[in-house]
C-alpha cells in the first residue's frame, strides 16, 4: 500500500485513513458555519472543513487533509 504523501494515490490513502478513525461534527457558532475535522494520520494536526451545500462528508474531509498534506503538514511533499 502507497501512503507516500508526494502521490495523488498515497494522499487519498492517507485521507482514507484520517477518516477511519473518525471525525469531529463541530457545531456552527454564531459568527461561522457548520465544521468538520479530522485528525491527520501524520502529524496527529487537526483539519478543518467548512461545510458547503451539495458536497459530501467524505468530499469535504478528503479535500482537506488533501490541501493539508499539500501545504500545512510537517511530514508532506513541500518537507
Amino acid at each position: 500500500m502507497n501512503v507516500d504523501p508526494a502521490t495523488k494515490g498515497g494522499r487519498r490513502q492517507l485521507a482514507r485513513n484520517a477518516r477511519g478513525y473518525g471525525y469531529y461534527d463541530v457545531p456552527a457558532g454564531p459568527d461561522q458555519g457548520r465544521q468538520f475535522q479530522v485528525v491527520c494520520p501524520l502529524c496527529r494536526e487537526r483539519v478543518s472543513a467548512a461545510w458547503e451545500s451539495g458536497k459530501t462528508r467524505i468530499a469535504l474531509l478528503d479535500a482537506a487533509i488533501d490541501a493539508h498534506l499539500l501545504h500545512d503538514c510537517e511530514h508532506g511533499p513541500q518537507q
